[in-house]
């Protein structure tokens, strides 16, 4: 019989004096990127104080920089470059702004204009050489990174009729997600140096897909299964499978019943696979999520789900945004550890066991 899991409070993080929309794991999974309605991100991290400062007490975790005057607005979105060296965030004010840090401190050394309103979401590329945003305008923008911290426009496609809420890439890097105010979902693919729409998951039930917003879409490890979280309180996994420009997407599982109200985050561990579900109850809920493979195993068909933990009441408001640590952490006495943001202002850092 399985032994019972929990998710457990390690420390709460408190700075933020407006809503926290967002958190970002560093790829090393040292640091946490937080951004928030007050125009300010946050860098937060362990600092050792003394030899005898033990890393898991809960005073270990502190705010090492704050990243200010550089957004005039909410600022949404951030994501880490994946060899940690940078950090993309994205405003209301109509910018990303691309900082690094330099002898220790943090610096915005470049801004990207050209959405016509919010920016609600950025994504880093695997290899780093791409940024994908999306925004209120109904666009997707993909840009290419250059020497001198440049970057230059490559593509913009208009394919969604409202709202873009978020920007995913599949784990091989070839293709994106995004996820709309329409309901739908789109895949995103490069042919002869354009970004296509190689399939659109339509919203709607007869098309299987979700009746209202989708908020945030995630990959498993191994990018055989893609998750989406919307409005609609339902939490769908789809099946993928990536071909030369092409890909096959069939819905597998709808998981009802998680959430009382919207949800707004999903995020699948590349740890241990799990997979965890935020939104607008104060709820975070930790899932099981093993893929279930036919008699051909490169050819995986469904995936098998059970309900691991329900934290009720994880927040006192609306949780924006869970994110789990990266597998690549290096230090034992995390273990697998779960961040999520709220509009009451916090982020708590769980440890999932």
């Amino acid at each position: 019989m399985e032994a019972e899991r929990h998710l457990r409070p390690y420390c709460q993080l408190e700075g933020h004096s407006d809503c926290v929309w967002y958190v970002a794991w560093s790829p090393s999974g040292d640091c946490l990127a937080s951004c928030s309605g007050d125009k300010t991100v946050k860098i937060w991290g362990q600092r050792q104080t003394s030899a005898d400062d033990a890393c898991d007490s809960e005073g270990a975790w502190k705010c090492l920089h704050t990243l200010e005057g550089s957004h005039s607005g909410t600022v949404r979105s951030c994501c880490w470059s994946p060899n940690g060296k940078y950090l993309a965030t994205a405003s209301f004010d109509k910018t990303v702004v691309i900082w690094t840090e330099y002898d220790g401190e943090w610096d915005a050394v470049a801004v990207l204009e050209g959405h016509d309103s919010e920016v609600k979401g950025v994504a880093w590329n695997p290899n780093g050489f791409l940024l994908a945003t999306c925004g209120r305008d109904k666009t997707v923008w993909f840009w290419e990174s250059q020497p001198q911290d440049e970057y230059d426009v490559v593509d913009v496609k208009h394919g969604h009729s409202q709202d873009v809420k978020s920007v995913r890439w599949h784990p091989s890097g070839e293709m994106l997600a995004s996820v709309s105010y329409d309901d739908s979902i789109k895949l995103w693919m490069e042919s002869d140096d354009e970004w296509i729409c190689v399939k659109t998951l339509p919203g709607g039930a007869m098309e299987n897909g979700h009746t209202s917003t989708v908020w945030d879409v995630c990959f498993d490890p191994d990018g055989c299964f893609m998750a989406t979280c919307s409005d609609d309180l339902t939490v769908k996994i789809w099946s993928l499978r990536l071909s030369h420009e092409n890909v096959e997407c069939h819905l597998v599982k709808t998981l009802s019943g998680l959430h009382e109200r919207t949800i707004y985050s999903v995020d699948w561990s590349t740890m241990n696979g799990f997979l965890a579900t935020a939104g607008a109850d104060n709820r975070i809920n930790i899932l099981s999520a093993m893929d279930s493979k036919g008699t051909d195993e490169s050819h995986r068909k469904n995936v098998e789900t059970a309900v691991q933990v329900q934290q009720l009441q994880a927040h006192k408001q609306d949780i924006n945004c869970v994110r789990w640590r990266p597998q690549d952490s290096t230090r034992e006495e995390f273990g697998a550890m779960l961040a999520s943001a709220s509009d009451d202002g916090t982020i708590i850092l769980w440890k999932y066991s």
